[in-house]
């Protein structure tokens, strides 16, 4: 009988995977023994995460690898692909949100920048992996990290949700698309979490007031919590779930 949510030995790519929720990942597979390899755009930071990660997991298998999502993705993930056995689980974390702004002041350049690497890097990345699967006939999973921002509209992120919209859309286009090559294709929808991405908002005490009284639970999530339901999907104790993006929200979109 399989371990319940078990990873160990299983091999997982985690696209974006040096900071916050996408370190938070790696470190979590890691302390479960999974094989797992990051991808960083700084390589030395790549490299340093995947070192310390190993140490602190009593010397598990991490590794690291330089990729852009925003350019030659395919390319230079096919390359890795091809040259390394195929991981059993690819997790898309990569997500920029530089425009925190009114929808008329988002410029074409911050809009594409969201674009480009939010949904199209995840498409692209997806599509790549997908590829190497099937020819190999060979199951999978696909995991992105989406945001509920996803899920519902957010003032002064447009491009942002619309960016976020469009991943919700596709993991259930891409689960009925793949089902019969046996790859699973979900998303994990973050609320509000203390990571880089909002330290900003961390730092105005009245902002994060307004933050933590807009969850049910009434804190916010630290990236291990979103962590652990990646790991679930992961494990073959998810293998009857495809298309689904699961809300790790405390209760945020509830009502």
């Amino acid at each position: 009988m399989t371990e319940y949510a078990s990873v160990s030995g299983q091999r997982v790519l985690v696209v974006g995977g040096a900071r916050g929720i996408g370190k938070a990942i790696v470190s979590r597979l890691a302390q479960q023994n999974a094989i797992v390899t990051l991808t960083a755009r700084d390589q030395a930071r790549g490299q340093q995460v995947a070192t310390e990660i190993a140490s602190s997991s009593g010397n598990a298998e991490v590794y690291s690898l330089q990729l852009d999502v925003t350019e030659d993705t395919d390319q230079n993930l096919n390359r890795w692909l091809t040259d390394n056995e195929l991981p059993d689980t690819m997790i898309f974390n990569a997500g920029v949100s530089p425009s925190y702004n009114r929808p008329e002041k988002v410029t074409d350049q911050e809009w594409d920048l969201i674009f480009n690497t939010n949904l199209r890097g995840a498409f692209i990345a997806a599509r790549c992996y997908a590829r190497q699967l099937i020819n190999q006939g060979r199951p999978g999973s696909i995991i992105f990290i989406n945001s509920i921002a996803g899920l519902i509209g957010a003032k002064r992120l447009s491009a942002y949700a619309a960016s976020k919209h469009g991943l919700t859309g596709l993991v259930k286009n891409l689960a009925m698309e793949w089902a019969e090559n046996k790859i699973r294709v979900n998303g994990v929808a973050p609320g509000w979490v203390r990571t880089d991405l909002t330290a900003g908002l961390q730092q105005n005490p009245i902002l994060e007031q307004q933050l933590i009284d807009s969850v049910p639970m009434a804190y916010l999530a630290e990236p291990e919590d979103i962590a652990d339901v990646a790991v679930f999907l992961s494990s073959h104790s998810a293998r009857y779930v495809t298309g689904a993006t699961w809300s790790v929200d405390g209760g945020l979109t509830c009502g």
